[in-house]
């Protein structure tokens, strides 16, 4: 008979190329199954886990993958089915008050802004 596998599979994103793609062998369910990290095929960066739950923008949408790797820099994660995030950071200047209103000094989320928004340049 032959083993069972994991069938829920955690999405994994690229914030350099703004792609995201659910990963087989992924499942964080099986404390055996060891965390690895997988690259990019499009670009062969490192893509982050981002968990179950979460869902991409459209890769036309800088704006909302610009807020979403703010969130993640701050250790933002979709590993639950609900997390509040959608109606508390619809929009880039919403995500910065959210943060803000969370406790991170206003100095450090708008510089952390500005750094990412200086690496995803064209």
């Amino acid at each position: 008979m032959p083993e069972a596998q994991p069938t829920n599979t955690v999405h994994f994103a690229c914030f350099a190329c703004r792609s995201a793609f659910k990963q087989p062998g992924s499942s964080n369910w099986d404390p055996e199954v060891p965390q690895r990290p997988f690259v990019c095929p499009n670009c062969k960066t490192p893509m982050v886990r981002l968990g179950r739950y979460f869902k991409a923008p459209p890769k036309r949408a800088i704006k909302q993958w610009l807020k979403l790797e703010l969130l993640y820099s701050f250790g933002e994660r979709f590993s639950a089915g609900y997390t509040g995030l959608g109606q508390s950071c619809d929009t880039l200047a919403a995500t910065v008050a959210y943060l803000i209103d969370l406790g991170h000094a206003k100095s450090d989320v708008r510089s952390r802004l500005q750094h990412i928004r200086g690496m995803r340049q064209p």
